[in-house]
């Protein structure tokens, strides 16, 4: 029953905000791109649509991993805050992978309902200690990112700086061994993907990574182990 509930809390979760994150896409990619008269060019950067088959890789990747954890670790208010970062990576990571965005406006409601309900469940259950875990774990992440950002924006668009914070808070809520996993397992796969990617001459050295993307499967593989 735990297993079959999660799931498809999962699979209407990650069902939901497929509109919402293409719609907050395309806001995103308005702003970031110049203002143009030609049709085609405008069409060439538009998200691309919602289709079945987007539907049901963000419902089944959205599902398939919390029934997993709920079923292993039993239900539990603690579980909720990571449960809601992969969630939102979820949608983030088809962002950052389509259009190379991290819609801030995605980012600041993920951080929002992450934060929001670490500080109810601290509040209903009193898990003051975890919350200060969290939140530490947070602001080690975010400046991590911003040190790279600033060292040189190339390596750290500030779209995942921005997101470095709840990403932190998240996993921190674990465990701040989980945080370091979740980053060092992001890295790590993303260069795995760019070494791939250079071999098979689809890009080079200067080429672009959605690390966003990379977050998000650091993150599902802790959540998982």
């Amino acid at each position: 029953m735990t297993l079959v509930v999660g799931a498809l809390m999962g699979f209407a979760v990650g069902s939901l905000l497929v509109p919402l994150t293409r719609r907050e896409l395309a806001a995103a990619v308005s702003r970031s791109s110049p203002a143009t008269g030609d049709t085609t060019e405008r069409e060439a950067m538009s998200p691309p649509g919602i289709t079945g088959r987007h539907f049901v890789i963000l419902a089944l990747v959205s599902g398939l991993l919390p029934a997993y954890v709920l079923h292993r670790a039993g239900w539990s208010w603690n579980a909720l805050p990571p449960l809601l970062l992969y969630l939102g990576l979820v949608q983030l990571a088809s962002c950052d992978l389509t259009r190379r965005l991290l819609p801030k406006t995605l980012v600041y409601a993920l951080s929002a309902a992450v934060i929001g309900s670490g500080l109810i469940v601290s509040l209903s259950t009193s898990e003051w200690e975890r919350l200060s875990q969290a939140s530490l774990g947070g602001l080690i992440s975010f400046a991590l990112f911003l040190i790279v950002n600033l060292l040189n924006p190339r390596w750290m668009a500030f779209g995942d700086v921005r997101l470095s914070f709840v990403f932190g808070f998240g996993l921190a809520w674990v465990s701040p061994i989980d945080l370091f996993e979740a980053f060092f397992y992001a890295n790590l796969l993303a260069l795995f993907a760019g070494l791939a990617l250079i071999a098979s001459r689809r890009a080079d050295r200067r080429s672009a990574l959605p690390f966003g993307l990379f977050m998000a499967l650091g993150a599902a593989l802790v959540l998982v182990t």
